[in-house]
């Protein structure tokens, strides 16, 4: 007898994936394993590497093709929206130029997509020379699960829901009853257990050590349910996890140092509005001032080889960095006290605002 077909289910058109890649038809090879693509294992493989670094659980990555984009593009998107976008040349190699090779080579040019290095598109007989001249090499499909990587963990915050969350802290039951015991949902929900953790994943912070977060969130949320403030409560108890974040091979931390007066200006304006504005209350003046001197202090942070930092009160840190994480995504804005305190600080600058009478 015939089976009666199976009926359609709309529910399932309702479903939004975490994580989506889309690649044009030239790219299908890359994910087809009789033709040699690695795509899968590559994906699997940051995915395991972004639970280490991040301490979260990145979701599986939906791949599918898009007859709608041009050929050699794909598009990753994160909870349905598009994220990232680029370009594959499928019978070249990508060599990157890390900022110390010598040497030119025959090629497009372009930029490498995750990090925005200067890349040519070479063909596979250039590969040993531009290995001797310094360059790195790598295959598309490498190009494309770096890219990936790089967007996800510019994303985590995104990325985690509260299924997730909720997911983590049942993992720990087991080896840390007391502490989950005492995390109940009277004490704190699990949606602002999800927001400090966002927090954190957003300014580049790992959540691995899960257990000292929600013991810290224990110990304060009796005080406070503010998360803003419960967020800088488990960033001083991560002191060491931020100082070794941000300090070189000998421990020293190089910043940029804030201007009292400045401090002083962003305490006063917090003061007098009720609610907390993203300008933090200043005048387009003041901001214009500090973008201006943002920017000198962060190219003369970078030609000494460091990434910008950004050290001030531990009262103006959260708002200010939300002041200027749009603008300036690659800095980091950290306060003294959250450091512990025997790390050692070289300032490389100070950053100065206009002061209004």
């Amino acid at each position: 007898a015939a089976t009666a077909p199976r009926e359609e289910r709309v529910e399932d058109y309702l479903q939004v994936d975490p994580v989506e890649l889309e690649i044009g038809y030239g790219l299908i090879s890359l994910v087809d394993e009789a033709r040699d693509g690695d795509l899968f294992a590559r994906i699997t493989n940051l995915r395991r590497q972004l639970a280490i670094d991040l301490g979260i659980i990145i979701p599986p990555v939906r791949v599918r093709d898009n007859l709608q984009l041009d050929p050699n593009d794909y598009v990753i998107k994160i909870r349905g929206n598009v994220t990232a976008t680029g370009s594959l040349l499928m019978d070249r190699y990508m060599a990157m130029n890390p900022g110390t090779a010598d040497g030119s080579l025959e090629g497009f040019s372009v930029q490498e997509p995750a990090f925005g290095l200067p890349a040519v598109w070479i063909a596979g007989t250039e590969r040993d020379r531009a290995e001797l001249y310094g360059y790195t090499v790598v295959e598309p499909s490498a190009v494309l699960s770096t890219h990936l990587q790089e967007v996800l963990r510019r994303n985590a915050d995104r990325i985690l829901g509260r299924q997730d969350v909720k997911k983590l802290v049942e993992n720990l039951k087991k080896d840390y009853p007391a502490v989950i015991e005492e995390l109940t949902t009277d004490l704190l929900p699990t949606g602002s257990v999800q927001k400090v953790l966002q927090s954190l994943l957003r300014e580049g912070i790992p959540v691995r050590d899960l257990v000292t977060i929600l013991e810290a969130l224990v110990d304060y949320a009796r005080v406070t349910k503010n998360v803003d403030v419960l967020t800088e409560y488990v960033r001083h108890a991560l002191s060491e996890t931020i100082a070794r974040l941000y300090s070189d091979a000998r421990g020293m931390v190089h910043a940029i140092a804030m201007d009292p007066r400045l401090e002083q200006t962003i305490t006063a304006a917090l003061q007098n509005q009720r609610d907390t504005s993203p300008s933090l209350g200043l005048s387009p003046r003041q901001i214009q001032s500090i973008h201006v001197s943002l920017t000198e202090n962060i190219e003369a942070v970078r030609a000494a080889g460091y990434s910008p930092v950004i050290l001030c009160a531990a009262t103006v840190r959260p708002y200010f960095y939300r002041l200027i994480h749009t603008t300036f995504p690659g800095v980091a804005v950290l306060s003294f006290t959250e450091l512990p305190p025997d790390t050692e600080v070289e300032f490389l600058g100070k950053l100065e605002a206009t002061y209004e009478d």
